[in-house]
């Protein structure tokens, strides 16, 4: 990738003094994140060994040189990703000089989700200090969405900015921190096939005046039906053909009460084959025919297609 150095110091000028001036703070209901500066450096050479209180995530965009933890020496080159962690001595080296973008922040611990206080707190014991060839990854791809926001002289809604920068960080927790354990393997297995049988049924709700085979709605979401099957034992407390006879009535009490087309037509549009066939399913459902449960409850005035 080919870097005008000339519209690059441009765009960096522009990030340092928007992004540090609007952006030292981000607030979402189970993290807050105070940021103590970004950094936008055309050419960052040599620095004395220091360490902070705080994450310092940084990115090389050009050139060549090294970070140090400690005795520990790693290359940087294009596209590299590394982290220093609070409490680590650390220094950068560079005879030619770097591109950098970075970002120093630190959670606030009790505004944060038990999640993210484990999640941060196992990147500072734990956290991998340089990722290489990162450019295809997400934190990689996201400094430079966020630097391409000032490619131009525009100013984009603060939220746009905040919205990526949030992005950003989370991606560098990801990319360095050890493996969240957000969700055991089971829980989205379980949140799989309950997804699933939320679009069948939905595919089901919308279409009962047609034949509802179970291997058709199989087909429409890509799945065997046996597995159908089981995902609707499982998740749907009832079986496949038990839900649509249920809807199929429930969609029949409602055309019942509130329209005055005739029993065999709302038959037709329930999907169910013949009237005598509804009128079988309806009674062993309500314990009362179609004809009479439209009498009785315009009776007694009720018409909560519920009951």
């Amino acid at each position: 990738m080919t870097i005008d150095k000339t519209s690059l110091a441009l765009s960096f000028k522009r990030a340092n003094s928007v992004m540090n001036r609007s952006l030292n703070r981000i607030e979402q209901p189970e993290l807050t994140l105070d940021i103590h500066y970004w950094g936008f450096m055309p050419q960052h050479f040599d620095n004395t060994e220091h360490k902070h209180s705080f994450f310092e995530a940084c990115y090389v965009l050009t050139g060549h040189g090294s970070y140090w933890e400690g005795p520990n020496h790693y290359a940087l080159s294009p596209g590299t990703l590394f982290l220093s962690k609070p409490g680590v001595l650390h220094s950068i080296k560079s005879d030619e000089g770097l591109s950098l973008s970075y970002v120093a922040f630190e959670p606030e611990l009790s505004a944060c989700s038990e999640l993210y206080q484990q999640a941060f707190g196992m990147l500072a014991k734990q956290g991998t200090p340089v990722i290489q060839e990162s450019l295809s990854q997400p934190p990689g791809m996201l400094w430079n969405s966020l630097i391409s926001l000032f490619h131009h002289d525009m100013a984009y809604p603060p939220l746009a900015l905040q919205s990526t920068a949030l992005s950003l960080i989370l991606s560098i927790l990801v990319a360095h921190g050890p493996k969240l354990h957000m969700d055991s393997v089971d829980t989205e297995m379980n949140e799989e096939g309950a997804s699933i049988v939320y679009q069948a049924e939905l595919f089901i709700k919308d279409n009962l005046s047609e034949p509802l085979p179970l291997q058709r709605v199989a087909n429409h979401l890509h799945i065997t039906s046996r597995h159908l099957t089981r995902l609707f034992s499982k998740y749907g407390h009832q079986s496949f053909v038990h839900y649509v006879q249920e809807q199929r009535v429930q969609k029949a009490k409602s055309l019942l009460l509130n329209s005055d087309r005739q029993i065999k037509e709302i038959a037709l549009i329930c999907g169910f084959e013949s009237v005598h066939y509804f009128t079988r399913v309806f009674t062993a459902k309500l314990g009362v025919t179609p004809a009479r449960f439209r009498r009785s409850q315009f009776t007694e005035g009720r018409f909560d297609s519920n009951l």
